[in-house]
């Protein structure tokens, strides 16, 4: 017996492998493996002109000078992180712009300006552009309003973005996909373009009909581009890929102030609820940032750079697990985590009782929400009997 004891005392207990049933070590490995990184930020605004100060919240301000620091300090913050990032994402209006158009119309169309207005705004635009472009890190641009005080065309050019809307492969069975939602406003369609004429219907119809939130400075998906993204939406679907929608105005009504989201946000949301892919849809246009959770979708609203505080900025950080995205926000841009499994799967990230997931990412819950890096296993052991 005594024999017997002193082997006992010399066993060494070992942990179970990773890939063991039930091993806390493969909770560690899962939660810590990220999918993909991505660099983002909304309305830069360059201008050479001096702030303005909004005269409906005198708490806000347009810093148009400010952004060209702004911008650059956030291209090296992305730079530093080259190596994890799978892109950077610019979500619209890039530098701010002059036009000469005619307000008084209905609906409003782009007027021609003179040849010393043109020439401004290439100037600005030129400054912001070659910041952009020099980055070492790939870029994907959404189209802005502001944008378009150039030409959507010329825009595209200066920014050596191919296309206005299209799709890229992500790592790990994701697909990103940016579409232009000044593509429903003919304002910012060329009249000789294919979608012209369905974009001045649209407006006309809206003139029509009295709505109020059909507005110079908005846009939509148009026709064409909407068959488009059902097609993506269904081969996305089809490979079982999950996907990030970015877009410059937000694609669900509730995702921004009134008048500030997408002309036909109804029809865009819903074809992205029904799919079953679309986990988040990344949005500027909305200085203040907004956001909202429908349908297992996360709308992230993102605060403007223009817009930020004496001294702050706005960029963010979002890396993608399995389970769910951060979104770390830099200055005064949010930071919220999202998560992008299904329902009923078991992923360590804690409602508390939320009445939905999307309480977590949003605000003014009254649910406790684990927003630390406190891993998974600490958490259990932490809160596993709540």
């Amino acid at each position: 017996d005594d024999d017997d004891d002193d082997d006992d005392d010399a066993r060494t207990t070992r942990a179970p492998r990773v890939n063991a049933v039930g091993s806390s070590a493969r909770l560690k490995s899962v939660e810590k493996t990220r999918c993909f990184r991505l660099g983002v930020f909304a309305d830069a605004q360059y201008g050479d002109k001096v702030d303005e100060t909004r005269e409906e919240d005198a708490t806000r301000t347009k810093r148009f000078r400010a952004s060209e620091r702004r911008l650059r300090e956030c291209i090296r913050a992305f730079e530093d992180e080259a190596a994890t990032l799978s892109g950077i994402v610019n979500l619209g209006d890039l530098f701010d712009g002059y036009n000469e158009d005619d307000k008084t119309t209905k609906p409003v169309l782009r007027t021609p300006m003179r040849a010393a207005t043109m020439e401004k705004n290439g100037t600005d635009l030129a400054v912001v552009a070659d910041l952009v472009n020099a980055s070492k890190v790939r870029m994907f641009h959404c189209v802005g309003n502001h944008d378009c005080n150039v030409g959507k065309e010329v825009f595209l050019s200066a920014v050596n973005a191919e296309a206005a809307y299209y799709s890229a492969s992500m790592p790990r069975g994701w697909r990103l996909i940016v579409l232009d939602t000044t593509d429903l406003n003919p304002r910012y369609v060329s009249r000789d373009a294919p979608e012209f004429d369905a974009a001045m219907r649209f407006a006309q119809d809206a003139v029509d009909e009295g709505r109020e939130d059909v507005v110079p400075w908005g846009g939509g998906i148009g026709p064409v581009q909407f068959d488009w993204l059902r097609d993506e939406l269904n081969d996305a679907a089809a490979k079982r890929e999950r996907v990030i929608v970015a877009s410059h105005n937000a694609l669900h009504r509730d995702a921004a102030r009134y008048q500030m989201s997408a002309w036909n946000s109804d029809e865009v949301s819903d074809l992205i609820e029904s799919s079953g892919c679309v986990k988040i849809c990344l949005a500027g246009h909305d200085h203040p940032g907004h956001y909202h959770y429908r349908n297992d979708v996360h709308y992230v609203t993102l605060e403007a750079m223009l817009e930020a505080a004496e001294g702050e900025t706005s960029f963010a950080f979002l890396d993608v697990y399995e389970h769910d995205a951060v979104l770390t926000g830099v200055g005064v841009a949010s930071s919220r985590r999202m998560r992008v499994s299904p329902p009923g799967v078991f992923t360590g990230i804690a409602t508390f009782g939320a009445a939905e997931i999307g309480a977590i990412a949003g605000s003014g819950s009254d649910a406790r929400v684990e927003t630390s890096s406190m891993g998974l296993v600490d958490w259990i052991n932490a809160y596993g009997r709540d």
